[in-house]
């Protein structure tokens, strides 16, 4: 993977790697919270994004320091929510953190294909609509696992995701273009 000149681009501005690394230490602490309460799941979960954020790190030569914030915040705002229990206290938070982990995720995965591949807007945006929705649906078999879902918040989750995945796809198609020219 060849590695884009976004260094020198607003994508690849110091506060973002500054603001991502803020992100890790408030799920850092998220983690402690939730470990000293001993809420065991959310321990798990929380690790899990503490080191999904941490690995994200190691992408900074390949990926600007704009898409490593956008996924430590989608891991900051999933862990937040389950923590402080947001989403069953705001139904709204759900469906905004479904649009914006979509968003945040393919647009990071897009871009990085995008480097090899070089699609069209269109092909990018579609790839990363389908990514979105494969990965939505990952995702709600492994919440019927665990709870029971009902049929419409699992078809809205779905739609939400695959929006996201959407938009981040076009994200990633201008960002790229950015740090090109």
């Amino acid at each position: 993977m060849r590695r884009t000149q976004a260094a020198g681009s607003p994508l690849g501005a110091e506060v973002w790697r500054v603001l991502a690394w803020v992100g890790v230490l408030l799920i850092a602490a998220l983690l402690a919270l939730v470990w000293m309460a001993g809420r065991s799941a959310l321990v798990w979960a929380l690790g899990i994004f503490l080191v999904a954020s941490l690995g994200i790190q190691l992408l900074k030569d390949k990926l600007p320091s704009l898409f490593i914030f956008l996924l430590v915040l989608a891991a900051l705002l999933n862990g937040a929510g389950g923590t402080f229990d947001w989403f069953n206290a705001y139904p709204w938070f759900d469906e905004l953190v479904h649009v914006y982990t979509g968003f945040a995720g393919l647009s990071a995965i897009g871009y990085l294909h995008a480097l090899n591949v070089n699609p069209g807007r269109a092909q990018l945006v579609g790839w990363c609509a389908g990514m979105g929705l494969a990965l939505g649906i990952g995702w709600e078999m492994i919440e019927g696992l665990v709870g029971d879902l009902g049929f419409v918040d699992t078809l809205s989750d779905l739609v939400l995701d695959t929006a996201g995945a959407a938009l981040g796809g076009l994200f990633a198609w201008h960002a790229l273009r950015a740090v090109r020219t």
